[in-house]
């Protein structure tokens, strides 16, 4: 099956201004999630703000295993959904779209999580919310991926995705539609630059220790 991962540029973490370069651990953390990414047997489609220049953000990302392509809709809900529909238009039977700041997020789970979707499938991925306490729900999502057969513009015309609780709000949508429902391991994502030291700590004595973003964000917290 022909699967695709989808991945916005500047969300959740702003990264490629096309006014201004870029911070140096935002730009790191979305090169290292594109080289981790690399190692899934899927296509990674890279999608910038509409009317961003794509030469100069491949410059600025250097070269590597995905294609940029410019996001097209009012807003980013819309961004999204827009992009479910042009990979499944080009005969993709699953994708998922994925946060950009993801460095840590291991490519075996992106993987399995694609091997999930089959006929009428869904997968979401729960990502904590820095708030939550212990004990308490996702907020948010950093995974979202469909079957083909399993895709529903309804998930982003019904939910609001900018709103609070977007994980148990989407869930029930999706089991209303009579979708199978996969929920991966929760991980947390970096959506802020202040979290920085919490990703360091994290990776402190595992393989992503070496990653430029990580060491980055180690001296950075220091």
């Amino acid at each position: 099956m022909k699967s695709a991962l989808l991945v916005f540029a500047n969300h959740p973490l702003p990264v490629l201004s096309p006014d201004a370069a870029p911070d140096e651990l935002a730009l790191a953390l979305l090169k290292d999630t594109l080289r981790n990414l690399a190692d899934v047997d899927a296509d990674v489609f890279l999608f910038l703000d509409p009317g961003q220049d794509k030469e100069q953000a491949s410059a600025r990302l250097g070269k590597g295993k995905f294609k940029i392509a410019n996001a097209l809709g009012r807003n980013r809900t819309v961004q999204q959904r827009n992009a479910f529909r042009l990979v499944f238009s080009r005969r993709y039977e699953r994708a998922m779209l994925l946060d950009n700041a993801a460095p840590d997020l291991p490519a075996h789970a992106v993987q399995t999580a694609l091997g999930t979707l089959n006929w009428k499938d869904a997968c979401l991925g729960p990502a904590p919310s820095p708030e939550e306490g212990p004990g308490q729900e996702p907020d948010r999502l950093y995974a979202l991926g469909f079957h083909t057969e399993g895709w529903m513009t309804e998930a982003f015309d019904q939910v609001d995705h900018e709103r609070p609780g977007l994980f148990n709000r989407l869930e029930t949508l999706l089991l209303f539609y009579e979708r199978k429902v996969h929920v991966l391991p929760a991980y947390a994502p970096v959506t802020s630059l202040d979290q920085s030291a919490a990703l360091a700590a994290r990776c402190r004595d595992t393989r992503f220790a070496l990653l430029p973003s990580v060491r980055l964000a180690e001296r950075l917290s220091a």
